[in-house]
């Protein structure tokens, strides 16, 4: 593309003429994918009336016995006496604020009619990247034993081993997801499986944000808020029991004056805590490359 041809008369630009014209219309910054609330238990997010300490009691596993009917029925050697296994507990222990001036000058002058709640909307996504950040953290005390190296390039391999090892785990398959970052998506297009109709009704499909494994069922996320290692980042195979997270206030939104700035001030806050509840209901890998 060549220079804009000379001006005449020349100072068309310079006398303002010509104004420069900024738009209304206003873009957001580039925003990373949130996927914890969707791979985690956040059940007890209602029940956050009061407190810092969240327990949650878990049930034991229990035993079946063959049945003998000559047994005296007073006998309860066979029964199970005790059904609960050792609890555990979310500490409520995370409170971050997004707060952001706006002074009367901006307001005044802004030609953004809708300023003020574009700001309050990129603030409360600082909370919840942060928030999406803490859970992801978490992947890193998973299950070890099928992480593989790190930088190593994902392959069908990888997630069989995964699907193998919480499977001789007795972990449910349904409400399992795999987290992953841009590179593993990469990686995944070249895998043939994921990617014809030979294996599948549907062929693998991502927009950046979501996926899914057809030949699996699985669902796959993308994120690049992940915990980073040297080389990439810990991806992780999870079934929402592995960690629980409780929003104890969600996305508190105030707005006040600030008379000595002459200024509005928007800020958003939330009070959170999130933890492993059951390691094996997990098991993490390394990604190739992590995000820059």
């Amino acid at each position: 593309m060549g220079d804009y041809p000379t001006r005449i008369p020349s100072d068309a630009l310079t006398g303002e003429f010509v104004p420069e014209i900024w738009s209304a219309l206003v873009l957001d910054h580039v925003r990373s994918n949130l996927v914890s609330v969707n791979v985690v238990n956040t059940t007890w997010s209602s029940q956050l009336k009061k407190g810092d300490k969240l327990w949650i009691p878990l049930l034991a596993a229990l035993n079946a016995n063959p049945i003998d009917v000559s047994d005296d029925i007073w006998d309860l050697s066979h029964v199970n006496t005790t059904i609960g296994g050792t609890d555990v507990y979310i500490d409520i222990d995370k409170w971050y604020d997004c707060c952001v001036q706006i002074d009367d000058s901006v307001k005044i002058q802004t030609q953004v009619g809708d300023l003020a709640s574009r700001v309050a909307s990129n603030a409360s996504f600082a909370i919840e990247k942060v928030i999406d950040t803490d859970v992801n953290t978490l992947f890193a005390t998973l299950t070890d034993t099928w992480a593989g190296a790190d930088g190593q390039t994902f392959s069908d391999d990888i997630l069989i081993n995964l699907m193998e090892g919480l499977d001789e785990g007795d972990v449910p398959r349904r409400d399992r997801s795999l987290v992953c970052d841009p590179s593993t998506v990469a990686d995944v297009y070249k895998i043939d499986k994921f990617m014809t109709y030979d294996y599948s009704k549907d062929p693998f499909k991502t927009d950046g944000f979501i996926g899914k494994v057809n030949t699996y069922n699985l669902p796959l996320f993308v994120s690049t808020n992940l915990y980073d290692t040297d080389t990439g980042s810990y991806g992780a195979l999870i079934h929402k029991d592995a960690i629980g997270m409780g929003i104890q206030q969600n996305m508190a939104v105030e707005k006040w004056r600030q008379p000595d700035r002459h200024s509005d001030m928007i800020s958003v806050s939330a009070l959170w805590g999130s933890d492993i509840l059951r390691t094996t209901f997990g098991a993490y890998f390394f990604t190739r490359k992590k995000v820059a």
